[in-house]
Order: C-alpha cells, then structure tokens, then sequence
C-alpha cells in the first residue's frame, strides 16, 4: 500500500466513523427530526404486519404513542392498500430506526430526480449543482423531509418514469410510474394521457400493463397479514364519522376544489371534483391534438403543473415537492439565457417566495400554502416566455 492510498484510507475511515458518530446522536435525540406524518407510515406499517386495521385510528395511536404522539388523535394513513408493501417493509424495524431511514430515502429520491431531470432538461451534468440548490431551497422539499412524508418517492416515479420511456424501456416506465398510484388523485391527468396513448396503439400499452401488475401485486401482499384491508380502506375513506381521526371529508384543503365546495351548497364533497371534471376533458382535447408528436419531456412538467392545480384534495406543501419537474425544466431555460440579469432577478425571486413559504412551517396549517401551485405554474409560463429563443416550445 503506498502512501496515498494509506492517507485516502485513513481519511475515509475517519468520515465514517464521523458520520457514524452523528447518525448516533441523530438516533438518540428524539428532538431533533421528530416523526410528525412519518408516524403514520410506520404504524400503518406496523398494524399490518401485526394483522391489525391499518386505517383504524385506535389501531395506529396504540401505536404512535410510543412515538410521541399523545394528542389523543391518531395521524392518518389515507394512501390506498398498495402503499402497504413500502410501510411494511419499514414497519419490520424500530420506528427511530426507521424514521431515518425513511428520511434517507425520500432525500436519496429527491436529489436522484433533480439530477436526472437536470441532464434531461440541461443537456449534461455540467452545472448539476445549479439544480441541486434549486431542489434544496425549495420550500415543499423541506415540508416533505422535516414531516417525514411519502412524495419523495412519487417524484421518483415521475422521473424513473421519464427516463426509461425515453430509452424505450416501456415496461419499466410503467413499473416506476406505479410509484404515482401512492397519491392517485394527485396525477389524474398524467394517469389519463398514459391510458389514452396506450388504447391508440402506442408502446404506452406496456407502461400500462406492467405499472397496472405492479399495484395488482402490491396490492395483494397485506392481504397474507390482513384479508380485510381493502374493505377497512374503503369504509375508512368513506363519509361516515370516525371518533378516533378526522376523516377527509373534515379537512380544509389547499385547493381549488375546497373553495368551489366551501361556496356551494350544502358544501357537498364532491363539489371539490369540479375542477378535475373540467380538466380531464381539456387534456384530452390537448393530448388529441398534440397526440402523433407527443413528447414526454416537454408535456410531463405541463401535466404535473395541470395535475396539481385541479387536484380535489391534498396537494400539501410536502405533495408539491412534485413542482420539481418544471421548476427543474424553468431554470435549465434560464441557465442557458445569455443575459445574466433574467436569472439572477429569477434566482432572487424564487429564494424569496421559497423563504416565505418556509416561514409558515411553526403554524397551524402550516402544509396548507395554497399559492404555491397557481404561482409556480405562472413562474413556469413566464420563465419560458423570457427564454422562447433559447428552447423549443
């Protein structure tokens, strides 16, 4: 061994051992990182694999209280039965444990799409570090890894997704595209655009079929622990009242949806659906007339942006960490603008808002930030009009 290769030993050694020692305290300081929504992941988790209902909020405070909860009231897991695999898994260790885990691994998602979204968008991995400061100064990347939740993994999926369909590898686009099923009414449009270039005739039909085993396959796996689950889901997220949990006919949402419902009538719930019941045709029409030169590189940020703003319910801040793909695709336009002050002031306006938005995290309602949404779809729209010479439409 020659003395390089000693001292760059030595080195690493002293790194992990560093690393180690703060992973540690990290484990052991249960002020720091608390769990927050994690909770609900790893009971739900928990609950399955103990043969327990994972939508019954008795079941999951029995076990978040030794998690720290002890508001009375369980946090909820609302995500569909085929999530249950990924809670499981994580379910199987101690919640610390895996509440770090959990942290390393929505981060791990995070930081792999920006970059792949950055050589897609960029054209090569030079300057990636651009992207990755755009990924961490944004505000929902903070709401998604401080409340421990689960929309990391969908970004993945959307960006697994966009690679592998631009290597013509259909079948495992479809298998990272079930990722997105995790929060099914967030990506309608998207779902809706896929199923529509399958039936024509399109490679999209082996994206379909293998994503659709996927969550047929996941979806059976709680059943070996819980044949019930999937009727406890659906009683669960029906309209009945539920005295250990609100249900989500209780919330106030940060939707466009929840203020149609809040003027209407008797504010029904399905009143929140409107918006998606108008879009759903729109992106029809759109993808109709756009369908024999379809480009998922260029359409998926639009859908993304649609998605999001005709959801009808959810889409928290830590859902919005989804606004990457075109945040990702604004700033490689503005990056490659030759006049400097265009992204500089973007760059200076887009800290500021992100900022804004992170101020809110100590208050109540804190995942709510319902501008997030219309303003990063008007930054988007603006961001390309700056830059039109720069990047084809």
């Amino acid at each position: 061994m020659n003395l390089r290769t000693a001292v760059m030993s030595g080195v690493l050694a002293i790194v992990v051992v560093a690393t180690g020692e703060q992973v540690r305290q990290l484990h052991d300081d249960t002020n720091l990182l608390r769990p927050v929504d994690y909770m609900e992941y790893w009971s739900a988790g928990r609950a399955t694999l103990a043969g327990q209902n994972p939508y019954d909020g008795e079941v999951l405070y029995s076990h978040q209280r030794q998690m720290g909860n002890d508001s009375g009231a369980a946090l909820m897991m609302w995500n569909p039965p085929w999530t249950l695999p990924l809670t499981m898994a994580i379910g199987t260790i101690p919640w610390r444990l895996g509440q770090l885990v959990w942290f390393a691994l929505n981060m791990a998602a995070v930081l792999a799409s920006t970059a792949l979204l950055w050589r897609q968008y960029a054209g090569s991995w030079r300057a990636v570090g651009v992207a990755v400061v755009v990924a961490c100064v944004f505000a929902p990347t903070t709401f998604l890894l401080l409340l421990g939740q689960i929309s990391g993994l969908m970004l993945f999926g959307l960006v697994g997704f966009l690679w592998a369909a631009k290597m013509d590898r259909f079948a495992l686009a479809g298998c990272l595209a079930a990722l997105t099923a995790i929060k099914p009414h967030l990506l309608v449009p998207f779902a809706l655009v896929l199923v529509l270039l399958s039936l024509r005739g399109n490679a999209a039909w082996k994206s379909v079929l293998a994503g659709g085993c996927v969550l047929v396959v996941f979806g059976f796996v709680p059943l070996a622990w819980n044949p019930d689950v999937w009727s406890q889901y659906r009683e669960a997220t029906g309209a009945g009242q539920a005295r250990s949990h609100s249900t989500l006919h209780d919330w106030e949402h940060p939707t466009l949806g929840y203020e149609i419902r809040r003027v209407t009538p008797n504010q029904p719930f399905a009143a929140m659906f409107i918006p998606l019941a108008v879009a759903i045709p729109v992106v029809a029409v759109y993808w109709w007339i756009r369908r024999r030169d379809w480009d998922w590189p260029t359409e998926l940020p639009r859908l993304v942006l649609v998605s999001l703003l005709a959801a009808p319910y959810g889409a928290w801040a830590f859902d919005l960490v989804l606004l990457l793909i075109p945040v990702i695709q604004a700033a490689s336009w503005l990056m490659a603008d030759g006049r400097r002050w265009v992204w500089v002031v973007a760059g200076s306006v887009y800290v500021v808002l992100n900022v804004l938005a992170l101020t809110t995290i100590s208050q109540a309602f804190s995942t709510a930030n319902p501008w997030i949404v219309p303003l990063t779809a008007g930054g988007y729209l603006l961001a390309g009009w700056l830059t039109r010479a720069n990047h084809e439409r």
